[in-house]
């Protein structure tokens, strides 16, 4: 007896039937009661998060120049061993004051931050913004400091920024002195 035909026909009928159901499924007869991007949004939340660490020292970032990906949860882990304080800001020119950007790039973005210092141990979110004058785009150590900014960042952020340190030493912003870099923040589809 020959088996193989009908064992090929019925596998074929499996297939028809699973695929007429996917697609059956994947329509939803236009009844859903979600807009078509929250199943994207939904999918970019369960990418993985992206960790990187940045070194802050006399007078640098290690590395100063970052990739981010938009759309997905961003931890950036920083430990400062330089003699002096340093600020990690973002943004896009600098201020005609010199004391910051015009423009942050965390502008309308929620941002967790912690800190481990030496002489204070972890820090609380209100004792951060007090400390860095409310700008949530400020992210400053002492020396000897650690601690972390996780973020995500919409499409719409997409671009290179400037990176600086805008703390001073004698009459000079360390960024003036070398403490500069970029992040590049990549689309989803890139």
């Amino acid at each position: 007896m020959d088996f193989s035909k009908p064992s090929v026909r019925l596998v074929s009928q499996h297939a028809l039937i699973v695929g007429v159901g996917l697609l059956i499924a994947s329509c939803g007869g236009g009844e859903s009661s979600q807009p078509a991007n929250a199943d994207r949004q939904a999918a970019m939340t369960d990418m993985p998060a992206t960790t990187i660490e940045v070194t802050m020292m006399d007078y640098g970032y290690e590395p100063s120049d970052l990739t981010v990906p938009a759309g997905q949860q961003v931890t950036l882990q920083f430990t400062n061993e330089g003699s002096v304080e340093h600020y990690f800001v973002v943004g896009d020119s600098t201020a005609a004051d010199q004391d910051g950007f015009r423009h942050n790039l965390f502008s309308g973005v929620s941002i967790t931050k912690s800190k481990q210092t030496e002489e204070h141990g972890e820090e609380s979110e209100e004792e951060h913004a007090e400390e860095e004058g409310g700008h949530e785009n400020v992210f400053e150590l002492p020396p000897g400091g650690r601690g972390s900014m996780m973020f995500t960042l919409p499409a719409s952020k997409a671009g290179t920024y400037a990176i600086a340190c805008f703390e001073t030493t004698g009459v000079k912003r360390h960024y003036q002195m070398g403490m500069e870099g970029t992040l590049t923040v990549t689309a989803p589809n890139q």
